[in-house]
C-alpha cells in the first residue's frame, strides 16, 4: 500500500468509526464534543452517511485509486473552509474546528504523499 493509500485508508477508518458511533450511540460522540444531544434521526442518518463514505475511502485505498485520492484532497480542503466559515459566522459551534483540523491534517498527508514518488 502506498503512503497516499495509507493516508486515505486511515481517514476512511476515522469516518467509519465516527459513523458507527453516531448510528449506535449518537449521544456519546456529541457529548464528548460538548454538543447538544440529538434524539432525532438526523444524527443516526449522518452517522450512516459518514460510515458509508468511510467505506468508500477504505475501498479506494485498498485498490490504489489515485484519482480518488486527489479528489479527496480538494473535498477535504473545501470541508475545512466550510467548517471555519460556519464557526466564524456563528452558525456552527467552535468544536467544528476540531473536525477542520483533522480534515486539514489528513488532506495534507494525502497531498504530500501524492507528491512523493512511489517506491516500486
Amino acid at each position: 500500500m502506498t503512503s497516499a493509500a495509507l493516508s486515505v485508508a486511515v481517514y476512511g477508518a476515522y469516518l467509519l468509526v465516527n459513523g458507527i458511533g453516531l448510528v449506535f450511540t449518537p449521544a456519546l460522540p456529541l457529548a464528548l464534543l460538548s454538543l447538544p444531544s440529538a434524539n432525532e434521526p438526523w444524527a443516526r442518518l449522518f452517522g450512516l452517511l459518514a460510515g458509508e463514505i468511510g467505506f468508500y475511502f477504505i475501498f479506494a485505498a485498498r485498490n490504489e485509486l489515485e484519482t480518488f485520492f486527489r479528489a479527496t484532497v480538494y473535498g477535504r480542503a473545501g470541508a475545512v473552509a466550510a467548517f471555519v466559515g460556519l464557526v466564524l459566522t456563528d452558525i456552527g459551534p467552535i468544536q467544528l474546528l476540531l473536525f477542520a483540523g483533522i480534515d486539514l491534517l489528513c488532506a495534507a498527508w494525502t497531498q504530500f504523499a501524492l507528491r512523493r514518488p512511489s517506491a516500486a
